[in-house]
Protein backbone atom coordinates (compact mmCIF):
# COMPACT_ATOMS: atom_id res chain seq x y z
CA UNK A 1 0.00 0.00 0.00
CA UNK A 2 2.98 2.63 0.88
CA UNK A 3 4.92 1.37 -1.93
CA UNK A 4 1.68 2.14 -4.65
CA UNK A 5 0.54 5.15 -2.79
CA UNK A 6 4.09 6.76 -3.35
CA UNK A 7 3.71 5.90 -7.15
CA UNK A 8 0.71 7.16 -7.27
CA UNK A 9 1.48 10.47 -5.75
CA UNK A 10 4.45 11.06 -7.42
CA UNK A 11 2.47 10.88 -10.87
CA UNK A 12 -0.78 13.02 -9.42
CA UNK A 13 0.84 15.81 -8.40
CA UNK A 14 0.77 17.15 -4.42
CA UNK A 15 -2.37 19.10 -4.64
CA UNK A 16 -6.17 18.00 -5.75
CA UNK A 17 -5.08 18.97 -9.41
CA UNK A 18 -4.23 15.56 -11.37
CA UNK A 19 -1.08 16.39 -13.16
CA UNK A 20 -1.69 13.53 -15.38
CA UNK A 21 1.49 11.62 -15.04
CA UNK A 22 1.66 7.83 -16.75
CA UNK A 23 4.31 5.05 -15.81
CA UNK A 24 4.59 1.91 -17.75
CA UNK A 25 1.37 2.82 -20.10
CA UNK A 26 -0.81 3.57 -16.98
CA UNK A 27 -2.28 6.74 -15.60
CA UNK A 28 -1.77 8.52 -12.51
CA UNK A 29 -5.46 7.35 -11.64
CA UNK A 30 -4.64 3.92 -12.88
CA UNK A 31 -2.05 3.67 -10.42
CA UNK A 32 -4.46 5.03 -7.30
CA UNK A 33 -6.75 2.46 -8.46
CA UNK A 34 -3.64 -0.05 -7.71
CA UNK A 35 -4.05 0.86 -4.14
CA UNK A 36 -7.13 -1.43 -4.22
CA UNK A 37 -4.90 -4.52 -4.72
CA UNK A 38 -3.16 -3.65 -1.55
CA UNK A 39 -6.56 -3.58 0.61
CA UNK A 40 -7.61 -6.80 -0.73
CA UNK A 41 -4.19 -8.85 0.55
CA UNK A 42 -5.21 -6.44 3.68
CA UNK A 43 -8.61 -8.08 3.64
CA UNK A 44 -7.38 -11.44 2.57
CA UNK A 45 -4.97 -11.30 5.72
CA UNK A 46 -8.07 -10.48 7.86
CA UNK A 47 -10.15 -13.26 6.64
CA UNK A 48 -7.45 -15.52 7.27
CA UNK A 49 -6.92 -14.74 10.80
CA UNK A 50 -11.14 -14.13 11.17
CA UNK A 51 -10.93 -17.11 14.06
CA UNK A 52 -7.93 -14.66 15.79
CA UNK A 53 -10.08 -11.82 15.71
CA UNK A 54 -14.16 -12.95 16.47
CA UNK A 55 -13.12 -16.14 17.91
CA UNK A 56 -13.60 -15.34 21.22
CA UNK A 57 -17.36 -14.78 20.38
CA UNK A 58 -17.46 -11.35 21.51
CA UNK A 59 -19.95 -9.31 19.83
CA UNK A 60 -18.19 -5.99 19.57
CA UNK A 61 -15.20 -7.70 18.46
CA UNK A 62 -17.40 -9.60 15.75
CA UNK A 63 -18.85 -5.86 14.61
CA UNK A 64 -15.62 -4.44 14.58
CA UNK A 65 -14.31 -7.21 12.36
CA UNK A 66 -16.98 -6.61 9.82
CA UNK A 67 -17.34 -3.27 9.64
CA UNK A 68 -13.52 -2.99 9.08
CA UNK A 69 -13.37 -5.88 6.40
CA UNK A 70 -16.69 -3.99 4.99
CA UNK A 71 -14.52 -0.52 4.73
CA UNK A 72 -11.77 -1.91 3.47
CA UNK A 73 -13.17 -4.96 1.29
CA UNK A 74 -15.66 -2.94 -0.55
CA UNK A 75 -13.87 -0.30 -2.01
CA UNK A 76 -10.99 -2.42 -2.73
CA UNK A 77 -12.91 -4.40 -5.03
CA UNK A 78 -14.41 -1.25 -6.66
CA UNK A 79 -10.94 0.15 -6.99
CA UNK A 80 -9.87 -2.36 -8.76
CA UNK A 81 -12.83 -3.25 -10.88
CA UNK A 82 -13.02 0.31 -12.22
CA UNK A 83 -9.17 0.25 -12.10
CA UNK A 84 -9.09 4.15 -10.62
CA UNK A 85 -8.85 5.35 -7.15
CA UNK A 86 -12.31 6.15 -5.42
CA UNK A 87 -13.01 8.95 -2.85
CA UNK A 88 -13.09 7.47 0.96
CA UNK A 89 -16.44 6.86 1.75
CA UNK A 90 -16.69 4.10 3.44
CA UNK A 91 -13.20 4.82 5.40
CA UNK A 92 -15.38 5.77 8.67
CA UNK A 93 -16.73 2.25 8.63
CA UNK A 94 -12.96 0.81 8.54
CA UNK A 95 -11.48 2.94 11.16
CA UNK A 96 -14.72 2.63 13.50
CA UNK A 97 -14.13 -1.50 13.34
CA UNK A 98 -10.42 -1.24 13.44
CA UNK A 99 -10.70 0.98 17.07
CA UNK A 100 -13.91 -1.66 18.21
CA UNK A 101 -11.37 -4.49 17.34
CA UNK A 102 -8.59 -3.39 19.66
CA UNK A 103 -11.17 -1.98 22.60
CA UNK A 104 -12.80 -5.98 22.24
CA UNK A 105 -9.52 -7.21 22.27
CA UNK A 106 -7.80 -5.14 25.27
CA UNK A 107 -7.68 -8.01 27.84
CA UNK A 108 -7.52 -10.50 25.46
CA UNK A 109 -3.99 -12.77 25.52
CA UNK A 110 -4.53 -14.49 22.23
CA UNK A 111 -3.73 -11.20 20.21
CA UNK A 112 -0.17 -9.50 21.22
CA UNK A 113 0.02 -6.19 23.10
CA UNK A 114 1.66 -4.85 19.32
CA UNK A 115 -1.33 -5.74 17.51
CA UNK A 116 -3.75 -3.86 19.60
CA UNK A 117 -1.80 -0.80 19.53
CA UNK A 118 -1.46 -1.33 15.40
CA UNK A 119 -5.06 -1.56 15.28
CA UNK A 120 -5.93 1.14 17.69
CA UNK A 121 -3.03 3.52 15.65
CA UNK A 122 -4.14 2.57 12.11
CA UNK A 123 -8.36 3.24 13.06
CA UNK A 124 -6.69 6.59 14.93
CA UNK A 125 -4.96 7.66 11.10
CA UNK A 126 -8.14 5.86 8.98
CA UNK A 127 -10.23 8.66 11.47
CA UNK A 128 -7.95 11.78 10.99
CA UNK A 129 -7.42 10.87 7.33
CA UNK A 130 -10.74 10.94 6.67
CA UNK A 131 -11.80 14.06 9.12
CA UNK A 132 -8.89 16.44 7.27
CA UNK A 133 -10.46 15.25 3.64
CA UNK A 134 -13.97 16.53 4.69
CA UNK A 135 -13.33 19.23 6.94
CA UNK A 136 -10.35 21.06 5.57
CA UNK A 137 -11.34 23.29 2.03
CA UNK A 138 -10.27 22.48 -0.86
CA UNK A 139 -7.86 25.85 -1.06
CA UNK A 140 -6.47 25.38 2.31
CA UNK A 141 -5.73 21.67 2.01
CA UNK A 142 -3.71 22.71 -1.36
CA UNK A 143 -1.79 25.17 -0.06
CA UNK A 144 -0.32 22.63 2.74
CA UNK A 145 -0.69 20.07 0.04
CA UNK A 146 -3.20 18.12 2.23
CA UNK A 147 -3.57 15.69 -0.82
CA UNK A 148 -0.26 14.05 0.04
CA UNK A 149 -0.72 14.29 4.30
CA UNK A 150 -4.01 12.69 3.48
CA UNK A 151 -2.13 9.87 1.57
CA UNK A 152 1.11 9.68 4.10
CA UNK A 153 -2.05 9.12 6.88
CA UNK A 154 -4.45 6.86 4.99
CA UNK A 155 -1.85 5.20 3.00
CA UNK A 156 1.62 5.82 3.94
CA UNK A 157 1.41 5.03 7.97
CA UNK A 158 -1.86 2.89 7.90
CA UNK A 159 0.16 0.31 5.34
CA UNK A 160 3.01 0.38 7.82
CA UNK A 161 0.91 -0.77 10.76
CA UNK A 162 -0.77 -3.78 8.19
CA UNK A 163 3.05 -4.93 8.06
CA UNK A 164 3.10 -4.78 12.18
CA UNK A 165 -0.18 -5.93 12.82
CA UNK A 166 1.23 -9.16 10.48
CA UNK A 167 4.12 -9.38 12.08
CA UNK A 168 3.21 -9.33 15.29
CA UNK A 169 0.67 -11.88 14.50
CA UNK A 170 3.02 -14.42 12.85
CA UNK A 171 5.62 -13.70 16.08
CA UNK A 172 2.73 -14.33 18.88
CA UNK A 173 2.63 -18.02 19.72
CA UNK A 174 -1.49 -17.90 20.39
CA UNK A 175 -2.42 -15.97 17.27
CA UNK A 176 -0.19 -18.34 15.28
CA UNK A 177 -1.22 -21.62 16.15
CA UNK A 178 -5.19 -19.82 16.39
CA UNK A 179 -5.31 -18.83 12.92
CA UNK A 180 -3.40 -21.46 11.32
CA UNK A 181 -4.39 -24.69 12.74
CA UNK A 182 -8.36 -23.40 13.45
CA UNK A 183 -9.75 -25.90 15.79
CA UNK A 184 -6.49 -28.17 15.94
CA UNK A 185 -4.82 -25.38 17.96
CA UNK A 186 -7.29 -25.49 20.50
CA UNK A 187 -7.66 -29.69 20.40
CA UNK A 188 -3.56 -29.14 20.95
CA UNK A 189 -3.53 -26.95 23.53
CA UNK A 190 -6.44 -29.15 25.38
CA UNK A 191 -4.30 -31.99 25.10
CA UNK A 192 -1.34 -30.72 26.75
CA UNK A 193 -3.10 -29.59 30.04
CA UNK A 194 -3.82 -32.83 30.08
Amino acid sequence: MAVMWMRFTTLHGPTSFNEEGHWLGGSSIFWGGMIGFASLLIVLGLYGHRDLFTGRGDRLARIGYWLTMIGLGVPAVFELAVRAALPPLLMPLAATGLILLATAHRHDPSLAPTSRVALLAMGILLSVAFLMSVAIPLETSDSIQGYRLYGILSNMLFGLGCAVLGASIARHPNGRVDSFNGNRGSLNRLAQRE
